[in-house]
């Protein structure tokens, strides 16, 4: 089968489409034929080495954390689903494996695809609608009534966390001018913009940074709160996302759509930021 394999870590010239072995699923993964797979910025920052500490790369390894397709095998443990089914995953760091034709995961990160979303909205939704639902709902504990500051509301997590917020009936603020009483503030974007955020937020008020670990003693200063987060899969999550989506309760732009030997340039308008929305790749 083809894929896009990195041997070394560097710019987007290590993303090479070579042919590799199929993989085979275990007693408790499902093989799937990968229809679309999205890209997310966490994938450059692997590919470069930014988080090798954190997440420390085996090459030569397949990235792509999120994807959508059809079942083609299953392991013999393993029970909810079949060949022909399609199927949403969010595979764990490092593990990866969507940017080919083929990829295995195992059961606990797979979900049934909703009719209503086409392959390349069932692969972008996974990893963004989990972040900012957590941050939202399981970190900030958000109330309907509370104001809501999101710095970097145009993103994909920007967006959907704007609508979720919305949803449940919290007022989302994107203009700072005025603001001191902000109830949460989510920081998608991270240092030094980060900074603007505390006079922001109300004696006891929340920052919460899927971007930079936020100060503790700033917190302290302004009299908040503050934390930092960041997402493992969750397949309950995962079948809340996609249902709202499916429901069109949240929608999620779908910037650009890109054959697999395009995986350089697909990362490429990711990292340059000149595509709005999810840039997805098709094997």
């Amino acid at each position: 089968m083809k894929a896009i394999q990195i041997h070394q870590y560097g710019g987007t010239e290590v993303l090479q489409l070579e042919e590799v072995s199929m993989p085979i699923p275990q007693n408790d993964e499902v093989l799937i034929q990968v229809k679309a797979a999205a890209l997310n910025p966490v994938d450059s920052k692997i590919r470069n080495g930014y988080l090798k500490d954190a997440f420390p790369s085996t090459f030569p390894y397949i990235p792509g954390w999120e994807a959508a397709g059809i079942v083609s095998a299953v392991g013999k443990k393993v029970t909810g689903f079949a060949a022909g089914d399609e199927v949403i995953t969010r595979t764990p760091f490092p593990k990866g494996g969507g940017y080919a034709q083929y990829m295995t995961a195992a059961e606990t990160q797979v979900i049934h695809k909703p009719a209503a979303l086409s392959f390349p909205e069932a692969a972008s939704v996974s990893i963004v609608g989990a972040a900012a639902y957590t941050a939202l709902f399981q970190v900030a504990r958000l109330q309907a009534g509370q104001k809501l500051f999101i710095l970097g509301v145009s993103g994909s997590v920007g967006s959907l966390a704007a609508q979720m917020a919305q949803k449940a009936g919290a007022t989302v603020i994107t203009t700072a001018n005025g603001h001191t009483d902000i109830d949460v503030a989510l920081d998608l974007v991270g240092a030094p913009a980060q900074d603007a955020l505390w006079p922001l937020l109300k004696k006891d008020g929340l920052l919460v940074s899927s971007a930079t670990p936020p100060s503790q003693e700033k917190a302290k200063q302004y009299g908040v709160n503050a934390t930092f987060m960041m997402t493992s899969p969750d397949r309950s999550i995962m079948e809340l996302v996609a249902g709202m989506a499916a429901k069109g309760e949240i929608s999620l732009k779908i910037g650009k759509v890109l054959p697999l030997d395009q995986a350089r340039e697909a990362q490429a308008l990711m990292d340059g930021r000149t595509i709005k929305g999810k840039i997805v790749l098709e094997p």
